[in-house]
């Protein structure tokens, strides 16, 4: 069995610097996966269908479909939320599937409110090992997910730079991404853009319109500077680097992975057509000693003004 007791080696830390992901296999041994499986099913099956407004979870990939950013999402920074798989509910908006088969994902605050899921996150001394590896000063976690890619109707996550949505200046977001099922290309698991982390600058940003009311936008960071400082908007010249499929790895992988993830390293999955499902768990760390402001899409608390009073790692 692999030891993570004194967190990462130099040649891991290497790796992750040069690649922007490292797949840590057995980071959680077979008592733990089989516990947070299980507990992830209670979960499923303890959800109340009668008083939830239907969220969807959307990533606004198509040219009809808005990233999800309505009031239930906005106030799940601090709550155990449940969020639809978009291919669950036929015409007539009926769920077509069992509800434990048809939830895309769980979030955002499973880290303070659910006492196995706070075990894992914040009283594990190999994350905070870790974590300050990384270089971490004042290290809060601000969110956690459980994502379950369901069979058959598991949406895929087009690229993505979880920095556009965890937005600190300077950058530090890093995602610690748990592999409770294993993870193939057959059931949808990640791939990422090796190095993209150092050639693809994050230039935009997702964040609230109007303080939340008007939902949540991608909007150009260089515009939000623009305007703090009163200055008029300016044509910004967009130069595309090629994001080519042909690029990726996939981090196929055993239940029990821990998979680090950069916070502009370009990621995606594929969707899960197979019979089988694809349950993880995530969290997102970032640095406190970096500004994070009120556009961003998640405050705590949820107010209009927002906050920071995220779960403090060390």
């Amino acid at each position: 069995m692999i030891s993570y007791e004194n967190g990462l080696t130099i040649k891991q830390l290497n790796e992750f610097d040069k690649e922007g992901c490292l797949c840590l296999p057995n980071f959680l041994s077979a008592e733990q996966v089989e516990e947070l499986l299980c507990h992830s099913k209670e979960l499923l099956n303890d959800m109340d269908l009668s008083n939830h407004p239907m969220t969807k979870f959307t990533t606004g990939e198509t040219l009809n479909e808005k990233h999800i950013g309505d009031e239930y999402f906005l106030e799940s920074s601090d709550k155990i939320s449940y969020f639809f798989e978009p291919d669950a509910f036929n015409k007539e908006g009926e769920l077509i599937k069992a509800k434990e088969k048809s939830i895309n994902k769980i979030g955002h605050s499973l880290h303070t409110k659910d006492e196995k899921f706070n075990k894992i996150t914040m009283k594990d001394s190999r994350i905070q090992k870790i974590a300050r590896q990384l270089k971490f000063v004042d290290p809060r976690v601000l969110q956690s997910m459980l994502i379950f890619k369901q069979p058959e109707i598991g949406a895929k996550v087009p690229s993505h730079q979880d920095g556009v949505f965890l937005y600190t200046k300077p950058l530090s977001a890093i995602g610690f991404w748990f592999a409770l099922e294993n993870c193939s290309q057959k059931n949808g698991c990640l791939s990422y853009n090796p190095g993209s982390h150092k050639t693809f600058p994050i230039k935009k940003r997702f964040v609230k319109v109007d303080k939340g009311r008007s939902g949540c936008n991608i909007v150009s960071i260089n515009e939000i500077e623009n305007r703090k400082e009163g200055k008029e908007d300016e044509d910004e010249e967009e130069i595309k680097d090629k994001d080519m499929d042909e690029d990726y790895k996939f981090v196929e992988c055993k239940a029990g992975s821990l998979i680090l993830i950069h916070n502009s390293v370009l990621h995606k999955s594929e969707p899960n057509l197979s019979e089988e499902s694809r349950y993880a768990y995530t969290f997102h760390v970032i640095d406190c000693n970096c500004e994070y402001d009120e556009l961003n899409w998640l405050q705590v608390p949820p107010s209009e003004d927002g906050g920071t009073d995220f779960a403090k790692l060390y």
